[in-house]
């Protein structure tokens, strides 16, 4: 395998190639680059198998530098430090991303994952989302949902609840589908709070654009469009309220 790491920071590389070195026996070489300009050029000389790549750059951003770059035939984990636009589309796209400063767990984990689930047109739908996201900000329509055997193009707009069980949340969409996808519940609420989306329930999330009634009977349930009968917390009641008064 031939890892390429785009980063800004001197350190940072430094720090990224003694972790793969120390982990990865099976990384025949480990190329650098400190800018977009020549990012794009080690990628042309050195046609890595994977690229470790840092959001801001000097001149310019890593999504900056996969525009430019055709076809993408490599994978990418892209390292970031706290920047929440970047995480909010990372996490709609289900791109592998890496916080600063880097956890050696977890760039072993990803760089395993890439190696175990890799697919060049899987990697390019989520980039499309991606630089959708990037671009138009809360105004994405889809969202990326990925189980171990399929990836999904969700419309936002189609999800009518979320049910959580353990590590599990199941989506059930308008056509009456269901997706049992492996990520927590409190993920998805963060992502989808600002859509129009409603904690109501520890265990339930739901669309408002679905809630047909109230049932104050028996503590309080949610009639769904769908006929689906969400419980409603108590301590969720007073702030249901408040954004029902607002629409």
């Amino acid at each position: 395998m031939k890892v390429l790491i785009v980063d800004d920071e001197i350190q940072q590389r430094s720090l990224t190639k003694g972790l793969l070195q120390t982990y990865f026996s099976n990384i025949i070489t480990i190329h650098e680059a400190e800018s977009l300009k020549t990012g794009i050029e080690a990628i042309e000389q050195y046609a890595p198998d994977l690229l470790l790549l840092d959001i801001d750059l000097g001149d310019g951003t890593g999504f900056d530098l996969l525009q430019k770059i055709k076809p993408i035939n490599f994978q990418v984990i892209f390292i970031t430090a706290h920047n929440d636009q970047a995480i909010r589309a990372f996490r709609f796209s289900a791109l592998d991303y890496l916080l600063k400063p880097l956890d050696p767990e977890e760039l072993v984990g990803a760089i395993q994952k890439a190696q175990q689930h890799y697919s060049i047109n899987q990697q390019q739908t989520q980039l499309d989302i991606l630089f959708h996201h990037i671009q138009q900000g809360d105004t994405l329509k889809k969202i990326i949902l990925k189980d171990s055997e399929n990836i999904y193009i969700v419309e936002v707009s189609d999800i009518v609840r979320l049910e959580s069980e353990k590590n599990y949340t199941t989506f059930f969409l308008a056509d009456a589908q269901q997706l049992i996808i492996s990520k927590t519940m409190k993920e998805y609420e963060q992502m989808l709070e600002n859509k129009g989306f409603f904690r109501c329930h520890q265990s339930h999330l739901i669309n408002l654009s679905y809630l047909a009634r109230i049932d104050k009977r028996d503590g309080g349930m949610l009639i769904l469009k769908d006929q689906s009968m969400i419980p409603l917390a108590t301590r969720r009641k007073e702030a249901l309220m408040q954004i029902l008064d607002k629409m």
